[in-house]
């Protein structure tokens, strides 16, 4: 009987087992689709409204607290054609809380989201003859029974301590967002949320296993293998091969397997290998492990063959350590994002959606993706699609701002969970770290949990901080016996002294828009070996802050239906705070606020990565490896910290962060040269002078042109700068940013200095930036600044009469969605003319925006 796997896809129907909302539900109805939860197949029949929408997650909260049955006739009956023949139900995750039935008898009871189970049901079936199965899966609500777990186990913290929903959610493995987040609404789902599957089989491979070794020279590579065959035959063997990226047959193994169905080898492989890179460094190779059980079974694994290292070596010129990812010997700087759920209702998101979503972080040249731990363990699809890209993936284990039990019946759950998370997909290439958990060590921190970070032994049970037993014993034994050659790091963020100290580990930004609100400008002040969360929040397109708030009369910054799409603690006064600083403003009508907050993400990100990528400084200078933002995406139509909403409009940060993640860049301060009069109060400092560097983010050194312009503002006359000053020969060494120059400027209140980097060989351009005064609200612009836009085709091309700040160029609403342009967020000075390209234009009309724009609005008066 070869192995043979089935879908449990169809026939499936759903009921209400509760009483909630007048029963709604309360008789089965077919299911909208097949892996589903709850709100999915309500959604589908028109029985509540889209939480999404509106006000209406708070009529539809009943859902997170009723009861789910769920129920096939449709499991084929097996012929069984020898004894040794069996037949094993696999559930790939249900959530969270549930009881499954096959012909009413209990086959499995699971309280953890995070796991799959097999179950035999051999007998079961066998007792059933030629008829169908009835297969029955009894959810109930999450939080009721965490409210169990926590009284049961009893909470340490004080309930005043915990982020986000209740200090039940910490009770549930089970996706901690579901119970809101300061981005997301509440929706606490249930129900099949991955595959069903009925395997038959007389032998089949498990727990298949490959992990490498790539030597220091790059030259050669010890892949090892191992798994274990259910149902093995004494002496058997199994067939292991190795095939090249091209389907070549480059090494393999005939492997006995020993009493209890174990095997185990090491293939070598010398000379020629094709070294798998993240996309800004190389290509991304991949080979194919397989196992068989000739007539029987055979499974197999890609693997992308890299030397990984994470290096924390003393720094020359900066105290601490560094925080460096280095693949086949290259330290790499390592931009990028942070990750949350693509959505609420998981089993919407397919393999398109994920595609979509990495596909937009590559081409804002973002190497790395950071998976968020109050989330999930992602779906196969998301690091098959990393390995295929080149995007490297830092992987939270699903834990996240909270003081998490550790019983022992706990932490036999968590084994399991984590056991089966590291062997799923500790394999892909893409996968460069393991961390313990989402700031749980700096939530101790800051609310008290007894925490002596110098006691490495506990025991800690009998503290109120004893998940330390998860993240410091279970999880590294873990990461020991399956990871690899990933590491593992307790936290995220962690290190040092304390868990955001900047001169070791890795560090979450928060001081800047939380905490104290500084400005964006002390990003500088708080430069980390490794920034590996930080954000700025800001609205999203105006089409889907319409299609989020369906009044009109409520479509302004100030409304209720606009704060409960506004999740973040405080955003109201922050807006205002960091607008009032910065620039002229206004926050009325929407497309106002929307432009101001936007413009206030994007400058707080450009001032972000502008100095902390500088500091990648080359060996042992690494005084910054890493940046990931705070977040790449959005869940719903929302106002939050994403670059992208939820409808893949890319804001102009995404802009932003792509320029400064770009190969090359030529970057700029201002520096104070100048401190106020004695005696006076209300007068800023004078930055007077400018430092430039350049980052050169190739392996080899290039030969670079730096040419300088500047302009007076209000005139558009351009200023002159010493001729040594306005064009420089350069060699850029590799992998490193140079220092270039230090300039006075010329009446710097009122000057704008360009910065052009262009290939001295080509004449290509690599890089542009533009520096202005501060601040913004300052400046005195021209008094008949105009943009002029022409386009042909997908081509648009932007000139300007004098120095304009913060240009975006959109399709207007009435005109239908958004075009996709490659570029915007631009700064304009006079005699350039800037090209996008505009993918999806088809002729309409374009639009632009810039700061103070309405300032040229007849009857203006400032």
């Amino acid at each position: 009987m070869p192995f043979q796997r089935s879908s449990m896809n169809k026939g499936w129907h759903f009921k209400q087992a509760t009483n909630l909302a007048d029963s709604t539900a309360s008789s089965y109805l077919p299911v909208a689709q097949f892996p589903t939860v709850s709100h999915i197949d309500l959604l589908h029949h028109k029985l509540i409204l889209d939480p999404y929408i509106d006000t209406n997650e708070l009529d539809t909260l009943w859902v997170n607290d009723a009861d789910w049955t769920y129920r096939t006739e449709s499991i084929p009956w097996v012929k069984f054609p020898d004894p040794a023949s069996r037949a094993v139900l696999v559930f790939d995750g249900l959530d969270t809380i549930v009881s499954v039935y096959l012909n009413d008898v209990l086959i499995l009871e699971s309280v953890d989201m995070h796991i799959y189970h097999r179950v035999d049901v051999t007998e079961l079936m066998k007792s059933r003859g030629e008829k169908e199965s009835v297969l029955e899966l009894n959810f109930s609500n999450a939080p009721a029974y965490g409210k169990r777990e926590m009284e049961k186990i009893g909470y340490r913290g004080n309930k005043s301590d915990i982020h986000f929903g209740g200090a039940e959610r910490l009770f549930v493995r089970k996706a901690q967002y579901h119970w809101g987040w300061d981005w997301g609404p509440a929706i606490n789902t249930s129900g099949p949320w991955k595959d069903i599957w009925l395997e038959t089989f007389e032998q089949r491979i498990d727990d298949f296993i490959v992990r490498q070794d790539v030597a220091q020279d790059l030259k050669s590579v010890k892949v090892s293998v191992r798994g274990t065959v259910v149902g093995v035959k004494e002496g058997e063997k199994v067939f292991i091969e190795m095939a090249d990226p091209h389907g070549k047959n480059v090494a393999s193994a005939e492997v006995a397997v020993d009493s209890k169905g174990l095997f185990s080898t090491v293939l070598s492989l010398e000379n020629d290998l094709q070294l798998w890179y993240p996309f800004t460094h190389g290509s991304q190779p991949l080979y194919t492990i397989s196992a068989n059980i000739p007539s029987q079974h055979s499974v197999s694994q890609t693997l992308g063959l890299r030397r990984l290292r994470l290096l924390q070596h003393p720094l020359k010129n900066a105290p601490g350590t560094s925080f460096v990812f280095e693949l086949n010997n290259i330290s790499i700087f390592c931009g990028g994002s942070c990750w949350i759920p693509g959505d609420f209702m998981l089993p919407r998101m397919d393999s398109k959606h994920y595609e979509d979503w990495l596909l937009l972080a590559k081409s804002g040249n973002q190497a790395m993706i950071r998976v968020w731990g109050g989330g999930i363990v992602e779906s196969d699809i998301f690091y098959d699609i990393c390995d295929r890209e080149g995007i490297m993936v830092w992987q939270d284990f699903s834990f996240a701002c909270g003081n998490y039990p550790a019983s022992s019946e706990f932490i036999e759950k968590i084994k399991l969970e984590a056991t089966q998370q590291v062997k799923r997909v500790g394999g892909h290439p893409s996968l460069v770290l393991w961390a313990g958990n989402n700031e749980d060590y700096m939530m101790a921190e800051r609310f008290g949990w007894e925490y002596n970070i110098d006691d490495e032994t506990g025991p800690w049970d009998k503290t109120n901080f004893p998940a330390r037993e998860i993240y410091e014993r279970v999880l590294p034994k873990i990461c020991e016996d399956l990871a690899g050659d990933v590491p593992y790091w307790r936290s995220s963020p962690y290190g040092g002294k304390f868990s955001n100290d900047t001169t070791v580990g890795d560090t979450h930004i928060w001081d800047v828009w939380h905490g104290p609100m500084s400005p964006y400008q002390d990003y500088k002040a708080y430069t980390s070996r490794f920034v590996s969360e930080f954000g700025f929040e800001s609205a999203p397109d105006i089409r889907t802050l319409h299609k989020a708030i369906t009044t009109p009369s409520e479509r302004h910054w100030q409304s209720l239906t606009f704060d409960a799409h506004d999740k973040g603690p405080g955003h109201q006064r922050r807006y205002g705070l960091y607008s009032g600083e910065n620039f002229r403003f206004q926050m009325n009508p929407l497309s106002s606020f929307i432009y101001a907050t936007q413009f206030l993400q994007a400058e707080a990100m450009s001032y972000a990565y502008n100095h902390w990528r500088r500091e990648f400084r080359g060996p042992g200078e690494e005084n910054c490896s890493g940046i990931l933002v705070w977040q790449l995406n959005d869940i719903w139509p929302g106002t939050s910290w994403a670059l992208v909403d939820v409808d893949l409009h890319r804001k102009p940060s995404f802009y932003i962060t792509k320029r400064a993640l770009a190969k090359v860049v030529v970057g700029m301060e201002r520096v104070v040269t100048k401190e106020a009069p004695y005696m006076t109060t209300g007068y800023l400092p004078t930055k007077g002078a400018l430092e430039i560097w350049a980052v050169n983010g190739f392996v080899g050194t290039i030969e670079a042109v730096l040419k300088l312009t500047a302009f007076d503002i209000e005139s558009a006359v351009e200023v002159e700068l010493p001729e040594n000053e306005r064009v420089r020969h350069l060699k850029l060494q590799g992998n490193r940013t140079t220092e270039i120059t230090k300039l006075t400027i010329p009446n710097p209140q009122q000057t704008v200095i360009v910065a052009y980097m262009d290939d001295a060989k080509t004449g290509e351009r690599l890089a542009r930036w533009v520096s202005w005064p501060e601040p913004l609200k300052f400046v005195r612009f021209k008094k008949d600044l105009k943009v002029q836009v022409k386009f042909e085709g997908e081509i648009v091309t932007l000139e300007s009469n004098g120095p304009v700040k913060g240009v975006v160029v959109s399709v207007p609403i009435e005109e239908g969605d958004d075009a996709e342009f490659d570029d915007n967020f631009l700064d304009l000075v006079p005699g350039e003319k800037i090209r996008l390209e505009a993918k999806g234009l088809a002729g309409r009309k374009v639009q632009t925006r810039f700061l103070c724009d309405w300032e040229y609005e007849k009857d203006f008066k400032l």
